[in-house]
């Protein structure tokens, strides 16, 4: 579970690597954003894909994009990650839950969530390394009222 892959590889090769709890992040070559996961053993994730929180194999999530171990990315917060079967637990409690938001509830929030056991508001977080992310992330609000309301049905979770 502590596991931290730099390089991208293929679906296939990284599930050699996984151990249960491992945070899978999904490279998307044409995106600034990368797609995050749950790793939950055999193959498997969950992931938020919108709306909902879903489980899938990984074949089916990555498809032909690359994928690594990425559970080095959150450790500047300073949160333990929870034991492997608390992640997969955490995870698994929230399939079929509406939770996507662009803004505030993604599939990155979603991993992290599972992982650590907090809720965190990437925005904020980076709003302390970043005031351009700060000003983007506001214009996205003004502009796409979802984003501002979002689906708050995960709050209880």
């Amino acid at each position: 579970m502590g596991n931290t892959t730099n390089k991208y590889t293929t679906f296939d090769r990284i599930l050699t690597k996984c151990n249960v709890g491992d945070l899978l992040e999904i490279k998307y070559p044409d995106s600034t954003f990368n797609h995050w996961a749950v790793y939950i053993g055999t193959g498997y994730v969950i992931h938020v894909r919108h709306p909902w929180t879903k489980k899938e194999h990984l074949s089916v999530v990555a498809g032909n994009k690359l994928v690594r171990i990425n559970n080095d990315k959150h450790l500047v917060m300073n949160y333990p990650p929870l034991e492997p079967n608390e992640i997969v637990s955490t995870a698994e409690d929230q399939i079929g839950i509406d939770w996507y938001n662009v803004q505030f509830y993604g599939c990155e929030m979603f991993a992290i969530r599972c992982r650590y056991g907090v809720k965190v508001n990437l925005a904020d977080y980076y709003n302390n390394f970043d005031t351009e992310f700060d000003v983007s992330s506001k214009v996205t609000s003004l502009v796409n009222p979802v984003v501002m309301y979002g689906h708050q049905q995960h709050e209880n979770y």
